[in-house]
């Protein structure tokens, strides 16, 4: 087998969690990942598939899943052991930022001359100070970062400069730092590719599942996503990837659409091998009411079998449902509300529909063969106190009664925690929005993943609302919400009182841990921190909901076995004869279009 041109290594939030006593919290509730966030960002699988098209070849490993599934797992060792021509690790969102860097550490130690190179909106907010770390080589920015890539990757191969890469920050032999322009920014997403059927191949290729598994859960709930866009046209002022973030820094003036022709086709691949749903990201809607029918007719066409479920950024109308149940065998949708309040929504930056439009499309939803539909409620948002977070809950009891209880409508409820997203309005100008951040850097950021529990790991206060009682209000929110669900049989009652459970336990060991935390002997209060590990991670996982409650239906049929093993036997053939797929090498000074 040839030497590898890159290993993708994704690491968990915090390197030494299986040392360390951490209560995360409810802050991974509402994903399919651990509080450890060991799902790899899309751009992983799309940068892979690009560079191995154009004859590169690439290993993803998920350290963080290898780390949940088996507790000796040595990361030095198996780091030890890999050859690259270059090493490349994740910062997309900032909860990464201490794994990340001290994967990277383990890497400089047993491979000192090897590149390691960051990419991901958070690498490219801290470009500059992460590059500034002497186990980081090179920060590939914005989000269209598959060509640059190449290109470095190339030239580390000795077959070009890194002086006129677009997007790279690297540090020169004598340790200042250069900052190419910010000026590869794709158009459109025609020539990515999110390629699932490429992690497949690798598995078999290099014999490792689970190093390459998107999350530790993932073999038995096999949900794939698929991305409409890059960039986004609405202001959501919290978020990270909103229009004003892509924007102000990361390069990207306006939204770049896959094709829905395309877009059909990566769905096409997905039940081609995998049985699971496919969720959809960002919402298509935004590309106009042709596209959002283009890609609709073609999922018809294709006979979709997988449930596959939609993002919406605005509640659509009864005549956008209709068309979907028209075309469609199992559609599920997902909204983000944070809140009843209109007003609070519209300081959110969501001003552009209000609560009973929401009211209305639920109904019109669950009358048109929605097989399901997930509503979002946020702790923690500007101006919002306790008070409104408890207001909301309650709020979901009338909304139940509108649809008489349909259990088709889930409603959950998590903090906005750990982190103001970089990049955001909010952490742009905290004040203007009556929040108070409480770390600058990266490195403050890095401090504060390794504190006990996720209210000090938390970088803002809120002029509304105490971090005590964002804490409470987040529990007692999602109390009630589970009592209800209860109640009223949207989830079994066995299993709300397992999660009421939990949800009394957390409140408990909070509070036990603000106790140890008031202990002035440090050594003191680290013993009796590792007392409570067991504790804190208990409370770290399905704290205000069963996680089970984020799942959708999933059908395996025998095609499925048939195409993976046709796969299986392709690939392995391949292998043999040396004859994979692989895209003709470019010369490092060819400059395609975007």
């Amino acid at each position: 087998m040839s030497r590898v041109d890159l290993v993708l290594l994704h690491a968990p939030s915090v390197y030494d969690f299986r040392e360390r006593s951490i209560m995360f919290g409810p802050v991974s509730d509402m994903v399919p990942s651990t509080p450890v966030f060991e799902m790899y960002p899309i751009g992983f699988t799309t940068m892979a598939e690009y560079l191995e098209r154009h004859g590169l070849e690439v290993r993803i490993v998920n350290l963080a899943v290898l780390m949940l599934h088996r507790p000796d797992f040595d990361v030095e060792r198996g780091i030890r052991e890999m050859n690259p021509v270059a090493f490349g690790i994740d910062l997309h969102w900032l909860p990464h930022a201490h794994g990340s860097v001290e994967v990277a550490k383990i890497v400089k130690k047993y491979h000192p001359d090897t590149p390691v190179i960051f990419g991901g909106l958070s690498a490219s907010y801290f470009h500059e100070e992460l590059v500034s770390y002497p186990c980081v080589d090179y920060v590939v920015r914005g989000d269209s970062t598959e060509e640059p890539m190449a290109r470095l990757l190339l030239a580390l191969k000795g077959k070009g400069r890194v002086d006129d890469i677009p997007n790279l920050t690297y540090k020169k032999a004598d340790g200042s730092v250069v900052s190419n322009p910010l000026d590869w920014v794709l158009e459109d997403m025609n020539d990515i590719s999110l390629d699932y059927s490429f992690n497949m191949r690798a598995v078999i290729r290099y014999r490792d599942m689970m190093g390459f598994v998107p999350f530790k859960d993932w073999l038995q709930y096999p949900v794939c996503a698929s991305l409409t866009c890059r960039g986004c046209s609405h202001n959501c002022i919290t978020c990270g990837g909103s229009a004003y973030s892509f924007r102000n820094h990361f390069g990207r003036k306006k939204v770049a659409f896959r094709d829905p022709e395309l877009l059909v086709r990566d769905i096409a691949h997905i039940q081609r091998y995998i049985p699971g749903p496919v969720f959809v990201l960002n919402d298509f809607q935004q590309g106009g009411q042709d596209y959002a029918e283009a890609f609709i007719r073609g999922l018809s066409k294709i006979d979709l079998r997988n449930p596959i479920g939609f993002e919406f950024f605005r509640p659509p109308a009864e005549d956008f449902y209709r068309f979907l149940d028209e075309h469609l065998r199992d559609y599920s949708v997902e909204i983000s509300i944070e809140t009843h309040d209109d007003g609070l929504r519209e300081v959110f930056g969501k001003h552009h529909y209000t609560t009973e439009q929401v009211e209305q499309s639920i109904a019109a939803a669950l009358r048109n063969g929605c097989k399901r539909f997930d509503l979002y409620f946020m702790t923690g948002i500007p101006r919002q106190t306790a008070a409104s977070v408890l207001s909301s809950a309650d709020y979901i009891e009338s909304l139940y009664a509108r649809v008489g209880d349909d259990p088709r409508l889930l409603c959950f409820s998590s903090p906005m925690a750990p982190f103001l997203d970089p990049g955001s309005m909010v952490f742009d100008d905290p004040a203007a929005y009556g929040f108070t951040r409480l770390a600058d850097t990266l490195e403050e950021h890095r401090q504060l993943l390794v504190q006990p529990t996720w209210k000090h790991i938390m970088n803002y206060e809120s002029d509304a609302m105490s971090k005590e009682e964002m804490v409470d209000a987040t529990y007692e929110a999602g109390l009630r919400i589970n009592r209800l669900k209860g109640r009223i049989g949207v989830v079994e009652p066995a299993a709300a009182a397992r999660t009421e459970e939990r949800i009394l336990a957390a409140l408990d060991t909070m509070r036990r841990v603000d106790g140890v935390m008031a202990e002035t002997d440090d050594s003191v209060r680290e013993r009796r921190l590792a007392a409570l590990k067991a504790e804190l991670d208990r409370s770290s996982e399905s704290t205000i909901c069963q996680k089970s409650e984020l799942n959708w239906p999933r059908n395996a049929s025998f095609r499925n076995v048939y195409h993976v093993l046709v796969l299986w036997l392709m690939e392995n053939l391949a292998n043999l004869f040396g004859s994979r797929r692989r895209g003709v090498p470019r010369p490092a000074s060819e400059n395609p279009e975007a």
